[in-house]
């Protein structure tokens, strides 16, 4: 239930109230292809409304928690989605103070990038295997975790690198040259743009690059980083050079 939260009177539903709101400005989001939705620009407008959110009454909780949360409605829709198109609204609730456009922008901007969070998680859950470490004190677990984080993040920007530009230049792929070089030799093949690297590197991974396959998946890549640094390592010991020099 939400209510005035100055007076404490009851306002109805949130749905209601959030879409009684007037655009406080209009932005354009790239929307990224799904199976069923292509790539497309979305036109979305941001309203903003503060609203005092109540708790339903349990039994023991009167003089526990305070009458209501004064809380910030944020709403993002899409006007005019286009024929066809799944229209887009999101309806957020947040503490922070929402009382101009460059603010309700911000707070939209901030939901819009859940993606790259979710896709963080899967790199480091599903790609790394965090959450089947079997470390038994906290400090030993923050400790794994933040490494594996700086290589999660290695993960995700070749994977959204070869997501925003397939066709660029494999040096854009952010490996490093003799990373590049160092696979170049291992598989036989040029590798001239970001999108062959991937799929190298998937293939070091147990990848079989078939045209049906699709990009390779996060265990896969991190499998064939991994696969990649030895080879690396190997390679830097070879010519004496140790493991300071990724040259």
């Amino acid at each position: 239930m939400i209510v005035d939260p100055g007076t404490g009177k009851r306002l109805g539903s949130l749905f209601e109230r959030v879409r009684g709101q007037v655009a406080l400005g209009h932005f354009p989001l790239e929307l990224r292809s799904r199976p069923t939705h292509p790539a497309r620009t979305a036109q979305l407008a941001v309203s903003a409304v503060v609203i005092g959110l109540k708790a339903p009454q349990r039994r023991g909780d009167k003089g526990v928690l305070p009458p209501w949360l004064t809380v910030t409605a944020v709403r993002v829709w899409e006007e005019a989605p286009p024929a066809g198109a799944e229209d887009i609204e999101w309806i957020l609730v947040c503490d922070a103070a929402v009382t101009t456009w460059a603010e309700a922008q911000d707070r939209a901007l901030q939901y819009a990038c859940r993606w790259l969070i979710e896709e963080f998680h899967k790199a480091l859950k599903t790609g790394m295997g965090a959450e089947q470490l079997q470390l038994e004190e906290g400090h030993g677990l923050f400790a794994a975790v933040s490494l594996m984080s700086v290589v999660a993040l290695r993960l995700i920007g070749l994977r959204e690198q070869v997501r925003a530009a397939p066709k660029a230049a494999a040096e854009a792929s952010g490996l490093s040259t003799l990373e590049l070089h160092v696979l170049r030799a291992k598989l036989e093949a040029p590798l001239t743009t970001v999108e062959e690297v991937v799929l190298g590197v998937g293939r070091l991974g147990g990848h079989l690059n078939r045209k049906g396959d699709g990009l390779p998946g996060w265990q896969t890549l991190w499998q064939g980083m991994t696969q990649l640094r030895h080879l690396v390592e190997g390679f830097q010991l070879a010519l004496g050079r140790g493991r300071a020099d990724d040259g």
